[in-house]
């Protein structure tokens, strides 16, 4: 059979399981986007800017733990790209970025054409591939980038289309194309028994989980070990609510936005058992031991054996997928009895209780401005079971003032700001009909209002709650501390937010005391669209 590049670039997609191609068009993609139009398989997603259009892919994709992709065009859409892709590179999401690229003939003259910059180049360094493709080894470069984005450590692929090559037609084989995926990474027997060894004879162990058991789907598995052993559990401050954080024996995250009484845990603990987690800034703030306890002896479990011991030396290391790992361990762990170590135990049980009642405490004082506790307090009260919450810029302050029932997003070790509003899009895409409730700070939203107009094109149902404090308020409220009031680039002049939420279709309102969040949350999210909630709360608050 013969296809076009292009024709076979959207087949291809669709067998990989893609359903939502996120991005701009443009002239250099019009083959690829003609390609699509009208198939009832697979829906573009028009954003306004190409950045978002790479934070709703790969919120897309992570929501699905699937493969998501973005679409641009050469030069400055491409460049535009970047930003999410280094997101997408640093949460370790599959996804694959397409963009056109100058005609074959036209490529070397550099400057003097029209678009012509080292796209491929560019990506490189935070993508596990990244290619221009030809037309004869099209298919075998696109099988090799779905390969390279979902298996092991995932991650995002360039792939980069000159024009001329879109209209290649090329001979093709009959589908189905992609290869079966290969089995999960299968551990070492006799690794898996050292770790169980090691387990039983630790009196206090903590479990820290991370992206790799949210990939590996592997969060009963997890819950299961740490109620065999009686021990106590974190996350990594990216995978927030992996596990329901009102569990007895979670900590919440460790590091970066950790409870108060998490950090002393894991201090504390004679074992440190890290399941797909790689020991990052955010999680050890710093890289010391102000969270991982000096000397500890750490079981490190990774399906990337680049990454065991590569920030702490390990006890022992086991490479292999996490759910395998875990369930091979509750096998092991079940031969024998194991004594649960009672005090710490109802220590932790005390301390949850403690922080809970601090939390709860902040009342909705009829004067008085709102702060942040009002915030998270009011969005646990009042929201649906099934909300999908997201944070974003200072407002990811809902790591520590949040206690998650369920899977929390934000923009995770990459910290980028402007993100929030684009990846509940990509949410809301992923998931039709939740409510989708960001929490995003004035300063990050700024930077990508026009997506209002996204989000209304596709009547989701979110509920974007706008700390208002006229400042990039973390760095404002650093600046008064710590640099003697130096206030310098961190106020900001906003518009009429209602105002603006009415331009684009949809509804807003303005909340400035703290009895009038509940009740005006409630109503956003149970609107079934997008709407606006602008919330003063001053610099004093955060």
């Amino acid at each position: 059979m013969k296809l076009s590049v292009a024709r076979l670039i959207v087949q291809f997609l669709k067998e990989a399981g893609v359903r939502h191609i996120f991005g701009l068009s443009g002239h250099s993609v019009f083959d690829i986007t003609d390609a699509l139009y009208g198939d009832p398989e697979i829906r573009f997603v028009q954003a306004m800017h190409e950045c978002p259009a790479a934070y709703m892919a790969a919120a897309y994709a992570k929501a699905k733990r699937g493969l998501g992709v973005c679409l641009a065009s050469a030069g400055a859409g491409a460049t535009n790209l970047l930003t999410g892709i280094a997101y997408a590179h640093k949460e370790s999401i599959p996804l694959i970025a397409l963009s056109s690229d100058v005609r074959s003939r036209e490529a070397g003259k550099g400057a003097s054409s029209w678009h012509e910059i080292p796209q491929r180049e560019m990506f490189e360094p935070v993508t596990k591939m990244s290619v221009t493709l030809k037309a004869e080894s099209a298919l075998d470069s696109l099988r090799e980038a779905v390969r390279q984005a979902t298996t092991g450590r995932k991650g995002p692929v360039y792939i980069g289309v000159p024009r001329d090559v879109q209209t290649l037609e090329v001979e093709l084989p009959e589908p189905p194309w992609l290869p079966k995926p290969p089995p999960p990474l299968a551990p070492d027997g006799a690794a898996v028994e050292r770790v169980a060894e090691e387990l039983n004879k630790s009196a206090a162990p903590v479990i820290i989980a991370g992206g790799g058991v949210y990939w590996a789907r592997a969060e009963a598995e997890l819950k299961e070990l740490a109620e065999l052993l009686g021990a106590p559990f974190a996350t990594t401050p990216s995978h927030k609510g992996l596990l329901s954080e009102e569990h007895p024996l979670s900590l919440g995250v460790l590091g970066f936005g950790a409870f108060p009484f998490a950090g002393g845990f894991s201090l504390e603990s004679d074992l440190v058992l890290a399941v797909g987690a790689t020991f990052s800034e955010a999680l050890t703030l710093g890289y010391g031991n102000k969270v991982i306890p000096e000397g500890a002896r750490i079981v490190q479990v990774d399906n990337d054996r680049n990454e065991i011991g590569k920030i702490y030396p390990v006890r022992h290391g086991v490479v292999g997928d996490a759910r395998t790992v875990l369930g091979e361990l509750i096998v092991r762990l079940k031969r024998s009895e194991r004594r649960k170590n009672t005090a710490q135990l109802e220590r932790l049980a005390r301390e949850k209780r403690a922080w809970r009642d601090k939390l709860e405490s902040h009342a909705y004082g009829a004067e008085g401005p709102i702060d942040q506790w009002h915030v998270y307090r009011a969005l646990k009260e009042v929201m649906p079971e099934d909300t999908i919450v997201v944070g974003a810029g200072g407002t990811t302050e809902l790591v520590r003032r949040f206690i998650a029932t369920s899977y929390a997003y934000h923009s995770g070790d990459f910290r980028a700001i402007g993100a929030g509003l684009s990846i509940s899009i990509g949410l809301g895409l992923a998931f039709p009909g939740r409510p989708v409730a960001c929490v995003t700070g004035d300063g990050s939203f700024m930077l990508e209002t026009q997506e209002l107009a996204t989000a209304a094109a596709w009547n989701l149902p979110i509920s974007i709650l706008v700390v208002r404090n006229s400042a990039y308020g973390n760095m404002k409220r650093d600046q008064i501390r710590h640099w003697g009031g130096r206030v310098i680039g961190t106020e900001l002049r906003l518009p009429d937010l209602c105002a603006l939420a009415a331009a684009y279709g949809v509804e807003a309102q303005r909340v400035e005391r703290p009895p009038e969040l509940p009740p005006a949350i409630k109503r956003s999210l149970a609107l079934g669209r997008p709407s606006l909630i602008d919330v003063v709360c001053p610099i004093e608050g955060i």
